[in-house]
């Protein structure tokens, strides 16, 4: 996926990222962004844990810093997603026609609107 696509998929405006150098992100640049205070996720306001530089015609090289929910809403790759509902609904029905007792947890706070 290229920069342009991958910020369209995050809904992010490119003049709202942070200018970076023109190379590759390193292990160093990642500890001070990700560090004990890290930088905002760019496309929720959330800690990030993840850094990586962009290069966005007409912006130049980008900080690209997400916090885990949309890193992972990136990687996504237009596959569509389940509501939560769904998912319960069918492992729900399978335990059912299985004979099987149940339980589910869900962490309710990774849950967005």
């Amino acid at each position: 996926m290229d920069a342009t696509d991958l910020l369209l998929r995050l809904a992010l405006d490119p003049a709202d990222l942070k200018p970076a150098p023109s190379r590759a992100a390193n292990a160093q640049d990642a500890a001070e962004r990700l560090g004990p205070a890290p930088v905002p996720c760019a496309a929720c306001g959330d800690p990030a844990r993840s850094t990586r530089i962009i290069h966005i015609s007409g912006h130049g090289h980008c900080w690209l810093d997400l916090c885990r929910d949309c890193m992972l809403a990136a990687a996504n790759r237009g596959n569509p997603t389940v509501p939560l509902a769904d998912t319960l609904a069918a492992l729900k029905d399978a335990a059912r026609k299985a004979d099987v007792d149940l339980t589910i947890l869900v962490d309710e706070p990774l849950a967005r609107p």
